[in-house]
């Protein structure tokens, strides 16, 4: 094999076994790490500053930015992390996911990779074997891969080492050199999807002499931006969150890159001062890393309150729209009777939101909780928003009719609140016992379904009446039901355990769908027909 074609498949080599001891180095520590970064994301981002350090941490715990990125999204959709917060655990990860290029600069200088290397793979082969459990082998599968990863970084080095004297890259790019590696740390970046390959390419051909420090700087810019391509894919498709926090992400790696790149000699200077002219390359190299992503954080913080709302306006989903209030503002709240006949409109939506919620809750096949959950999240959107208005009311100023009819809108919301409530228990029901799910096809399942549309304060042509009527068609088919269950467990031809779970599930369908007729019963709607 000639010159070329050798250095060409050290290179690719070396990228690949990198490649793999990152991806085994990653899938090992979070799972063994799996608790702790659920407590980290749970109970360390109540604040900004927690949360930002929650994010560099757990980065530099399993060595990816992208896992954490994808977690804090997770937490998002969950509604157990805020979007202001989930972006500055992914502010975090990028200052974290330097502790890559420092592990590279440090041990590719100073350290025989190959005597560290493969005892490491090998005792992390023995520690996998073992019978020790799940975290015992993840722990195994994490040391393997350092010790990957440090032989690739390995062939890196020893490709490069010398190449710098035989191959001239001065000439690349012309006056805009800076920008072509800026361009190639980024393309390797997105080819890869590891900005830590990139950067492990970029800090052992700099310490072999193929290009200079400045070139190299740029290509560690351009690998951090190209760092959220892997957002950015993983975000075609997804929730409204999640494309929120990835956006997030380019808009932060973007800020961070334009004031390095245009920094780039002034800061690389200032930093070869503070280390010394002695300083390994690498060492300098991962210190710009970090300090550039610093500097981001810097300037991210009076904007990011900014950055949050301009996001909180995209990407907004059907059930996003369905939890905002369309007939309250200041306006209207001002004079309270407009403020009434508003919050009734608004109310009425809320009825159409909780039928739909509990529609789907009873629907066949079984739903996913997470489905729920999100329109359950948006529903109570709305409700805190109709709450707040209720209370900024100037009860004073009300007649007497009109507080009459604010106190039965207040009968209305806990209906409402109250059916939901069963919608999420009905989900979890089905999800632990499914034997009598085949119920809600039948009569009982028509008549549920039918008082739900006919609940509905907004279906044209609204009658009280004929809910009620479909509500007592119910009541029986659920007498027949409840009375075939007991014969059931009684006779034998059902296990007990079984009738019971059925039974619960019957009666939590059957009080779901009876909220939703009582609270059309409290809403102040005068003849109670709608258009």
């Amino acid at each position: 094999m000639d010159e070329p074609a050798l250095l060409i498949a050290s290179v690719v080599g070396g990228v690949g076994l990198f490649l793999l001891g990152m991806r085994l180095m990653t899938d090992g520590l979070k799972v063994a790490a799996g608790r702790l970064l659920r407590d980290l994301l749970a109970r360390w981002t109540r604040d900004r500053p927690r949360a930002l350090l929650a994010g560099v941490l757990m980065t530099a715990l399993v060595q990816s930015s992208s896992a954490v990125t994808v977690a804090a999204i997770g937490f998002v959709n969950a509604g157990l992390l805020d979007l202001g917060r989930a972006l500055w655990v992914v502010f975090g990860s990028n200052v974290g996911t330097t502790m890559t290029a420092w592990l590279v600069a440090l041990t590719g200088v100073e350290v025989d990779l190959e005597a560290l290397s493969l005892p490491m793979i090998g005792a992390g082969m023995l520690l996998g074997l073992g019978h020790g459990g799940e975290r015992r082998r993840a722990l195994g599968e994490a040391l393997a891969g350092f010790g990957l990863f440090f032989l690739g970084l390995s062939i890196l080095k020893t490709t490069f080492d010398g190449v710098g004297a035989s191959v001239d890259l001065e000439g690349f790019g012309g006056p805009l050199s800076g920008l072509a590696f800026f361009g190639v740390g980024a393309l390797l970046t997105v080819i890869m999807q590891s900005s830590s390959a990139a950067l492990a390419l970029t800090l052992t051909a700099a310490s072999g002499g193929l290009i200079d420090v400045q070139d190299a700087g740029a290509m560690v810019v351009g690998a951090n931006l190209g760092t959220t391509s892997t957002a950015g894919f993983a975000a075609i498709g997804a929730t409204s969150a999640a494309k929120r926090t990835a956006v997030g992400h380019v808009a932060f790696n973007l800020l961070a890159a334009v004031v390095a790149l245009a920094l780039l000699p002034w800061l690389l200077d200032a930093l070869t001062l503070a280390l010394g002219d002695g300083a390994p390359l690498p060492t300098l190299l991962a210190l710009f890393h970090t300090a550039f992503n610093v500097i981001g954080v810097l300037l991210m913080w009076p904007l990011s309150d900014r950055l949050r709302r301009w996001l909180e306006a995209r990407f907004v989903s059907e059930d996003e729209q369905k939890g905002e209030p369309r007939h309250l503002d200041a306006n209207v709240l001002s004079v309270p009777a407009l403020a009434l006949e508003a919050v009734t409109l608004e109310m009425a939506r809320a009825g159409r939101h909780a039928g739909e919620i509990v529609g789907l809750a009873l629907a066949p096949p079984a739903p996913s909780r997470d489905a729920v959950e999100r329109r359950v999240g948006r529903f109570h959107q709305l409700m805190d928003a109709i709450a707040e208005a209720t209370s900024a009311l100037d009860r004073a100023q009300m007649s007497e009719p009109t507080a009459a009819a604010l106190a039965q809108l207040l009968r209305t919301s806990r209906h409402y609140l109250t059916a939901v409530e069963q919608a999420s228990a009905l989900v979890t029901l089905r999800g632990v016992e499914s034997t009598r799910v085949g119920r809600f096809d039948g009569p009982l399942g028509e008549a549920l379904r039918d008082t739900i549309a006919l609940s509905n304060p907004e279906r044209e042509g609204f009658s009280l009446a004929a809910a009620e009527e479909s509500l007592g068609v119910l009541e029986e088919r659920y007498e027949r039901e409840r009375k075939a269950l007991i014969a059931e467990a009684t006779a034998g031809t059902a296990k007990a355990g079984a009738a019971m779970a059925g039974y619960h599930l019957l009666a939590e369908a059957r009080r779901a769908v009876r909220h939703l007729v009582r609270a059309a019963e409290d809403l102040p709607i005068g003849d109670r027909a709608r258009r």
